[in-house]
Parts: structure tokens; C-alpha cells; sequence
């Protein structure tokens, strides 16, 4: 396993051409062009479906860039959320190397069956939340079959998906990094605080808005209790878990960074 710790700043067709005159075959042919064009974007973000390890069907879309063997990151939604919430921040990561992909956490968005049986986020008690880990090892299973480099992964998630980051990290060697935006001291019973002095070997970005109180304040808290490298930046506002990119797109930017400092062999344009 390769630590790298970086310094940071705190498809539609046409008729035959001969039932066209010149000039609309022409723009029948832009337009199928164009539809090759949308097919060709679009073929690099594609829906998945695959098991955890205890029988959930789940539902990811894999964001996948031209390179060969990029670095890799998976994306964990908050509490009632679901993976769309992501798109546009893993499309620049896509767009600048990063091979991406976002999970319905079970229960959530398309992933609501259980070997067979319908299940639903409300229903599952605080004390089974850490039995999504296997969701995000799922992931990442479904990552590394799409290519991404082993060596250069890491594991980002906002509130309840913070949280959830953060145990897999301590749980995967793999993760080379591991990022918490909005995070809780506890969320749905997983507690972060105890957790976060025993990742010992893996780099943490805490990101929070100021104005939303309880995760600013975990956040400087676990930034505190954070045994090794750790970096907590906060931005105005109150917005909450990816919403704050809304308002600050600037903070994708500044993980995008982050990330560049991280990763062993990344190819981060």
C-alpha cells in the first residue's frame, strides 16, 4: 500500500440518403452525428447494479474518464438522499482524471431490495447503519472491475455518508484518503469521534458550512481528534453536505487539490 501524503493549502438514425434532397441529408447527418456525440459522453456515465455482501441489490452510476487506470473514489449520500446528488461533482472528477462512483445507500433511491424483499431507509434502526459499509465495499469492488488504479482510491460521503466513510476507511487499507463533508459526532447511532483516533495511517479532509451548526461543530471537533494528517475547511453559509458546492463551487475545486496531494501516480489534469 502507497501513502502519499501531499502538502495542501488549509444513439438516432435517418432514412435512406435517396428520400433526401442534398441539403436535408446533410443535416439529418449533423444530427446523428450529434447523437453519437451525446451517446459517446454519456456511455462514460453509466448505471450499474451488483450485490453488497449481505444479499441488498444496489444501484451505482460510474463516472468513468479516458485514462488508463485512474485514480478512483467512491461517493456515500447523507441520510434520505440518494446518489443523483452527486452528479455534478463527479462529472469534474471525471472531467480531470477521476474515475467516480456513487451508490444508493440500501434502502435508499433504487437500492430497496433485500434478497427479494422491499426495504426502505426508515425502517432499518440505528444500531444495523453500519451494515452499509458493505454497500461502500461493494463499490468498490464495482470500481476496480471498471479500472480504476488500486493504489489511488479514496472514499468521500456527506452527513450519514460522512460517517460511513470514515468507518470504511478505518476498515479498508485500500483508501488513501477519506473525505467528510457536513459530518455528525453521531448520525444514525454511528459515532465519529472515537472512530477518527484510530485512523492512524489515512489523510481526512472535514468539510463544513459555518452556518450549518452541528456540522461545523463536529467537524472542528474530529479535526481536533484526528491523530495524524487531517485538514478542516469551512465555507459561509448554512448549506448542508453537497448543497454547500452549489454555493461555493469553489470547494470542488479545492478537493480536487486535496486530492492531487494525495494520490501516488494520479493523472490529474
Amino acid at each position: 500500500m502507497n501513502r502519499n501524503y501531499g502538502e495542501t493549502a488549509s444513439t438516432s438514425g435517418c432514412l435512406p440518403a435517396y428520400f433526401f434532397p442534398v441539403a436535408t441529408l446533410g443535416l439529418c447527418l449533423f444530427i446523428a452525428g450529434l447523437a453519437c456525440s451525446r451517446g459517446d459522453t454519456q456511455s462514460q456515465a453509466r448505471v450499474l447494479s451488483f450485490d453488497s455482501g449481505d444479499g441488498v441489490r444496489l444501484t451505482a452510476t460510474l463516472y468513468a474518464p479516458d485514462a488508463v487506470f485512474p485514480p478512483g473514489i467512491i461517493l456515500a449520500h447523507r441520510y434520505g438522499g440518494y446518489r443523483g446528488v452527486w452528479e455534478r461533482t463527479a462529472r469534474t472528477l471525471k472531467q480531470h482524471g477521476i474515475m467516480a462512483i456513487a451508490v444508493d445507500l440500501r434502502g435508499h433511491g433504487e437500492s430497496r431490495l433485500r434478497n427479494g424483499a422491499a426495504i426502505h431507509y426508515r425502517q432499518i434502526p440505528q444500531d444495523a447503519w453500519l451494515d452499509a459499509l458493505e454497500d461502500i465495499r461493494a463499490a468498490k469492488k464495482a470500481l476496480l472491475e471498471a479500472g480504476a488504479h488500486p493504489d489511488n482510491l479514496a472514499v468521500a460521503g456527506e452527513g450519514l455518508g460522512a460517517s460511513l466513510a470514515l468507518h470504511y476507511a478505518l476498515d479498508d487499507p485500500d483508501m488513501q484518503a477519506v473525505i467528510m463533508i457536513s459530518p455528525g459526532l453521531d448520525t444514525q447511532g454511528i459515532h465519529t469521534e472515537e472512530a477518527i483516533k484510530k485512523l492512524v495511517d489515512c489523510p481526512t479532509l472535514l468539510i463544513a458550512g459555518e452556518g450549518d451548526s452541528y456540522a461545523a461543530m463536529s467537524a472542528t471537533a474530529l479535526n481536533n481528534a484526528a491523530p495524524v494528517y487531517s485538514e478542516l475547511r469551512t465555507w459561509s453559509g448554512g448549506a448542508h453536505g453537497v448543497d454547500l458546492f452549489a454555493a461555493h463551487p469553489e470547494a470542488t475545486h479545492f478537493i480536487l487539490e486535496w486530492l492531487r496531494n494525495i494520490f501516488a501516480s494520479a493523472s490529474i489534469e
